[in-house]
């Protein structure tokens, strides 16, 4: 995130962010043990240098952050796990060189600076990295014994299933140390669909290899473009993610649509638009990146939508007993679970951020009570654009004033609704 206060999400999601720092400093102590104890041995004769150095200098220029698993871990466990057979050690240097390179072009994509690679993420990527190449070595080891003591008529087939071995290999270590990070960060991840294409990537690390054998390194990427960058290997790895996806997303949508329909009007649709507008104004003076502001924006356009699930009297009404108060505040926590049931069609990142909305900055807000700086930016950002639309507008029961008097408003709740800064912000802004 662009700001420093932003990383602050709910208690809950603290220590999970603590928990995934933790885990990625571990894979890197264990990758730095591997290297200590099993220090590789690198062929430095000037044919495979020149030839490891074709490739690394490929991978720069190839590989790129893709939304479909399988069209980045197919072709680069084959890579990998090609590499591992026919260049040993220097797989760990192409490994990291790869996944340097993903890091890189996803951090510049997403609007970061180039220093922003040096994170924690990056950290456990290029540990993870040297971990899985580390099992591919090993595998390949026990691989080349076997087929020193095999007879040579079943060399070609014990060659193949070791290699593919050697890819699933590769697969299964990243598999395995991707997996816990996900869980640590609460978040889900398609074990079932990496497995298949591991399997896939293993097939298709061998022809590499024989590609290798057979016509050398210039042979082996003209297979490599042929096959791999006009994406029919992936395209038809992924056909069956993509179709699952497809039919997910268009049941959420309907859901989704449902749950729209019940309390979308043009009141209600001008308003969201008008706090998504102060919102935007808001995240673009303090320095949002691109991608953080359309985020915002959404979160901001969709900020009431959990008011579907409340009865219209409730929704609409503005003289409301304690009770139906206290139900009708309950819809910032709907509006998250709803982004966080329909995963295929919006991003997660905007669930706590619609959630926490309704907290006020002195702790008495709701639905947790969170305080300051544990409530996101985002959520901060919509409450300020919220308020200050609603007294302009007279929306949701409010007295319709100027502007002077809206912000003289937030001015005498600054620090006890709202983020101080913001209000200054926004004051600075319209005056």
């Amino acid at each position: 995130m662009a700001l420093a206060g932003d990383h602050a999400h709910t208690n809950g999601e603290s220590w999970r962010a603590i928990a995934g720092n933790i885990y990625a400093l571990g894979l890197a102590t264990f990758s730095l043990v591997l290297l200590y104890f099993f220090p590789p041995h690198f062929d430095l004769r000037i044919g495979t240098v020149v030839s490891v150095a074709i490739v690394a200098i490929f991978l720069v220029l190839m590989e790129r952050p893709v939304k479909t698993p399988a069209t980045i871990m197919a072709p680069l466990t084959a890579i990998l796990s090609a590499a591992g057979v026919v260049f040993g050690a220097w797989t760990i240097a192409l490994a990291i060189v790869a996944w340097l390179t993903v890091r890189f072009r996803a951090v510049i994509s997403e609007g970061g600076r180039p220093v922003d690679i040096f994170s924690m993420i990056t950290l456990g990527q290029v540990a993870t990295a040297t971990i899985a190449s580390y099992a591919v070595l090993g595998a390949w080891n026990l691989v080349s014994r076997l087929l020193a003591v095999t007879p040579h008529a079943l060399n070609n087939l014990v060659a193949l299933v070791g290699i593919i071995a050697v890819g699933l290999t590769w697969q299964t270590a990243n598999n395995l140390v991707t997996y816990v990070y996900h869980r640590l960060r609460g978040r889900r991840i398609g074990v079932a669909q990496m497995l298949r294409t591991g399997v896939v990537a293993a097939i298709y690390a061998y022809l590499l290899v024989a590609t290798y054998k057979f016509g050398g390194l210039l042979a082996t990427t003209i297979f490599y473009i042929v096959v791999a960058q006009i994406k029919v290997v992936q395209d038809i790895l992924g056909v069956t993610t993509q179709l699952h996806k497809l039919e997910k997303a268009n049941d959420q949508a309907r859901g989704l649509v449902r749950d729209l329909v019940r309390f979308t009007d043009t009141e209600s649709v001008e308003f969201a638009s008008e706090v998504q507008n102060i919102s935007q104004m808001l995240g673009r003076r303090l320095g949002m990146q691109k991608r953080e502001l359309e985020l915002l924006g959404l979160a901001a356009e969709l900020h009431e939508m959990g008011k579907s699930h409340l009865p219209a009297r409730i929704r609409a009404g503005t003289v409301l007993n304690a009770k139906e108060l206290a139900q009708k505040k309950t819809y910032t926590r709907w509006g998250g679970l709803m982004v966080r049931a329909a995963d295929a069609l919006l991003p997660n990142q905007i669930a706590d951020w619609i959630e926490f909305h309704g907290e006020h900055f002195d702790g008495t807000g709701y639905p947790r009570g969170l305080k300051g700086e544990d409530i996101p930016v985002a959520s901060r950002i919509i409450a300020v654009a919220r308020d200050y639309v609603r007294f302009l507008t007279g929306y949701d029961g409010a007295s319709v004033v100027d502007k002077e008097k809206a912000l003289t408003l937030l001015r005498e709740s600054s620090g006890t609704l709202y983020d101080p800064r913001l209000v200054n912000l926004l004051t600075e802004l319209v005056a």
